[in-house]
């Protein structure tokens, strides 16, 4: 697939034929972000509203805490955030262009059960015929330890 304004020829064909997938998928990455920087530095005229720009990656699977890790690591100084769902590490190269890297934050943090407690069982008011049997709900904390700990969580 071509778009108008490729890189064409930044590497020569041996030299993309010795790399995996992997490698030229970040190969073709980087140049398409360069594509678009030199797009806005050559083209003043083209529409600009002092947008932000986050490039947000998922990282999915058992890696995902270690994928965080490196991360961090390589970011250096960033925002780490743990909500309901995900644990994301940013970093804000600029007041308009931020990288966001996330995961779900089960497979990076523990989920430890501290116990249950009954919900009763109830009839739902509307109708007399719904019955909503008692049902146990677990009480649940997520431990997320420091991704930069030696010991990732078991």
């Amino acid at each position: 697939m071509r778009f108008e304004g490729d890189l064409v020829g930044v590497l020569s064909r041996p030299e993309e034929e010795l790399m995996n997938s992997q490698q030229r998928r970040r190969r073709h990455f980087i140049e398409g972000l360069r594509a678009i920087a030199k797009f806005y530095e050559e083209t003043p005229e083209a529409y600009y509203d002092g947008m932000h720009i986050t490039l947000n990656m998922y990282v999915w699977g058992s890696a995902a805490r270690q994928t965080l890790a490196q991360t961090a690591r390589a970011f250096g100084q960033c925002n780490k955030i743990y909500d309901d769902s995900n644990v994301t590490v940013s970093r804000q190269f600029s007041e308009q262009v931020t990288v966001a890297v996330f995961a779900p934050r089960a497979k990076v943090c523990r989920r430890l059960v501290l116990g249950t407690h009954m919900l009763p069982a109830r009839i739902v008011p509307a109708t007399q015929e719904v019955h909503i049997p008692a049902a146990p709900v677990e009480i649940v904390e997520w431990r997320c330890d420091p991704l930069l700990s030696v010991d990732p969580p078991s």
